[in-house]
């Protein structure tokens, strides 16, 4: 009995982008699709048309801002079917070293989070030879209450209010071991796209990348948190399939403060990124 339950941990584990579609789609994004009433689930290509259409948020919002999609009977029923789903739950790794750890860049409180996740990994046993943080120059200013403080505090040092250098001051003001420290960081800036929008999570990766040789053949472990795994994970196997990197992506459970909106928001990306030029 021991034996099959540890089997069951295990495979519990694997989800990334594999939450929602799994050759095919999963019971959840069915389950996901009947309750908002959104056609075409059994397919990829109109899983992704269907889901961009109808669950992307508006153009100009970020997830901080508040909008409404769904009515509270919907939200209620995917509230109660996602909250005890691997889209809400911690994922932890399934591996004891990896070459590299990347944290992700996000708002303040995220990304806080985020570095808190990568030192309890550590302390875990979780190792790695190499630290990426993954940011840009997103104006904090223009973020949400937690970003607007961070970057008020950052000008009283004279630093630039942006999400990379909060990465940075994050990454210091964290308490975590000695040996944790001595490994090296490489922090990895991404200035904004060609429309004049924020550099989004591919554009990040792509600058990490840009020299193949750091990265080819090479296992990386992504630190993210749920409900932005599965969209974060199929992203990075995309960008670095012809590296042949082993992606894996990990981070804590869903904050009950999520809004449904997010989460849909975060799946059509997800399936969109699932399926590879």
């Amino acid at each position: 009995m021991k034996k099959f339950l540890v089997v069951l941990v295990f495979i519990g584990s694997v989800f990334g982008c594999e939450a929602i579609w799994n050759n095919g789609p999963t019971g959840l994004l069915k389950d996901i699709f009947t309750i908002t009433e959104t056609d075409g689930v059994k397919n990829l290509d109109t899983a992704i048309k269907q889901s961009n259409f109808r669950w992307i948020r508006p153009k100009g919002l970020e997830r901080w801002d508040v909008y409404s999609l769904f009515d509270s009977t919907v939200r209620s029923a995917l509230t109660k079917k996602i909250k005890h789903s691997a889209m809400a739950k911690e994922k932890m790794p399934l591996k004891k070293h990896y070459d590299a750890v990347v944290v992700y860049g996000a708002t303040t409180s995220r990304v806080k989070g985020r570095i808190e996740f990568l030192v309890h990994l550590y302390n875990k046993g979780v190792t790695w030879d190499k630290i990426y943080l993954l940011g840009s120059t997103r104006d904090l200013k223009i973020g949400n209450e937690a970003d607007q403080e961070m970057s008020k505090a950052l000008e009283k040092k004279g630093l630039a209010p942006t999400e990379m250098v909060m990465m940075n001051e994050l990454w210091h003001q964290t308490k975590m071991p000695e040996q944790l420290r001595t490994i090296s960081v490489v922090s990895i800036q991404s200035g904004e796209r060609p429309d004049g929008t924020r550099a989004n999570t591919e554009d990040t990766l792509v600058d990490m990348i840009k020299d193949g040789n750091n990265v080819e053949g090479k296992s990386f472990l992504f630190i993210s948190n749920n409900p932005y795994i599965c969209y974060q994970d199929a992203v990075a196997k995309r960008a670095l399939d012809k590296y042949k990197v082993m992606v894996e992506t990990v981070g804590e459970a869903m904050a009950p403060n999520e809004t449904m909106e997010n989460v849909v928001d975060t799946l059509a990306r997800c399936l969109t990124n699932i399926k590879h030029p």
